[in-house]
Parts: C-alpha cells; sequence; structure tokens
C-alpha cells in the first residue's frame, strides 16, 4: 500500500515593491495625521484621505491572508513516485529518476497563523537529468502537513528530501 499526499500548485499575486514602499510611507504618514495631529488644526479633505489611505492599509495588512492565490494546478506525491499537473502539462517522475527534493516550509493554514486557504510553501524536484521544478504549494491544515511529513519522511525518501524551517513558521514540520 502506497501513501499520498495531493494538494494546488498556486501563484500568489506579487506586489511591486516601488508601489508597496509608497504605500507604507503613506500609511504611516496618514496614521500620524489621523491619531496625532491637532485635531483643531485638520483639514477636512486631508482628514477623509488619510483616512482612506489608513482602511486601505488595513486592508493589505490584515486581508491579504484572506485572498485565494490562483490554482495552477495539482501536485500528487507517493511512495513511489511524483505527478504533477501544470497548466495542462502532465508530469510523472518515479522514484530512481528523482534526485532529490526540497522543501521550504512556512507553515500550514489555520486562524491561528491568519490563513486560512493554507500556507503557501515552497517545493523543489530536481530529477537526476538536472530539470528542476519549482512549485508553490498549500499544506491546509494540519492533517494536510502531517500527511506530507509521513511522505517525506519514509524510507524511500530519506536521503533525497531535505528542508528549511522558516523563521516566521509557528509549527515544527
Amino acid at each position: 500500500m502506497t501513501a499520498e499526499f495531493e494538494t494546488e500548485i498556486v501563484k500568489t499575486k506579487e506586489f511591486n515593491k516601488i508601489f508597496m514602499i509608497v504605500f507604507i510611507i503613506l500609511y504611516m504618514i496618514s496614521g500620524f495625521y489621523i491619531f496625532m495631529y491637532d485635531k483643531e488644526n485638520q483639514n477636512i479633505y486631508l482628514k477623509y484621505l488619510a483616512l482612506g489611505i489608513y482602511l486601505s492599509g488595513i486592508y493589505f495588512l490584515f486581508g491579504q491572508s484572506f485572498i485565494k492565490p490562483k490554482k495552477i494546478g495539482k501536485l500528487k506525491i507517493s511512495t513511489d513516485r511524483i505527478e504533477f499537473n501544470v497548466d495542462d502539462d502532465n508530469k510523472n517522475i518515479p522514484l530512481n529518476e528523482l534526485e532529490n527534493i526540497y522543501l521550504k516550509y512556512m507553515d500550514y493554514g489555520s486562524w491561528s497563523t491568519h490563513s486560512i486557504f493554507g500556507n503557501k510553501n515552497y517545493l523543489r524536484i530536481t530529477e537526476k537529468s538536472e530539470k528542476k521544478y519549482d512549485f508553490e504549494i498549500l499544506l491546509r491544515n494540519k492533517n494536510s502537513k502531517n500527511d506530507l511529513k509521513k511522505i517525506l519522511n519514509s524510507p524511500e525518501f530519506y536521503e533525497k528530501f531535505d528542508f528549511m524551517k522558516d523563521r516566521n513558521s509557528r509549527t515544527e514540520f
């Protein structure tokens, strides 16, 4: 009997760094203007503009984890092969053709980790022909994390598997 783990391969939206820096500066200025600037000297139009910037900043700080990432494929890992389907391109890698598999573990999704759709973890698969595949996968809950852990720590993957835990991760892998 072979154990299996199945999940989605996703692509999350990346924001422009310049846009983010400008927005963070505006967010700090609006917070200062709303809460610390003398209330008697505030311009009503600037106050509403600062409030709009502040509220949209709250959305970007806390609401981003509630946006579902775009699904681009499926990944299935079993104790005898790895299968993935990305943009209608099916690939099947038997274990004897696998050089290594590397997981960058962030965390699994839950209310305590502020990600209801699952935390994004990064998986790199390398074939013996030196062909590499980089995926962003979701671990939806503790059960899916334990399923993946059970397969990747199995004797079949013992010498081929390595992982790195992200410093912001709240749980052990």
